[in-house]
């Protein structure tokens, strides 16, 4: 199944402070808790937050400076961020260009990698 992103049918969410949209909700049930594609806008900033779930931001466009914890670092097209359980994260975009990330979260991430590697038949 091919999934696009679409800009235009993006929503505000996280309160406010991102454009998103889920994707695969049907699918993902029981392995994932969220998947999101979602962007920000230059000047845009995610409100500082945390939650039981572990996180993986896969970042496909742009770049922009992501928090995690007391660390600070610069995210890229092609970076992959891993946040632990409860802790307090951040991204902004100071950039021009848009910076799309897909958000992956679950409290089981075991169990979704092993999904993934069974749906795609890698050893």
């Amino acid at each position: 199944m091919l999934k696009k992103f679409d800009k235009n049918k993006a929503g505000l969410g996280c309160k406010g402070t991102i454009f998103g949209t889920h994707i695969f909700t049907k699918e993902i049930e029981g392995y994932l808790d969220e998947l999101v594609w979602g962007y920000l806008k230059k000047g845009m900033k995610i409100h500082p937050h945390k939650h039981p779930q572990k996180e993986v931001y896969v970042f496909v466009n742009g770049k922009g400076i992501m928090r995690i914890g007391d660390k600070m670092m610069l995210v890229k097209k092609g970076d992959v961020i891993f946040i632990p359980s409860n802790t307090v994260h951040t991204a902004w975009n100071e950039d021009e260009e848009d910076l799309e990330f897909i958000l992956v979260r679950t409290i089981n991430l075991r169990k979704w990698l092993r999904k993934i590697v069974k749906l795609l038949s890698i050893h």
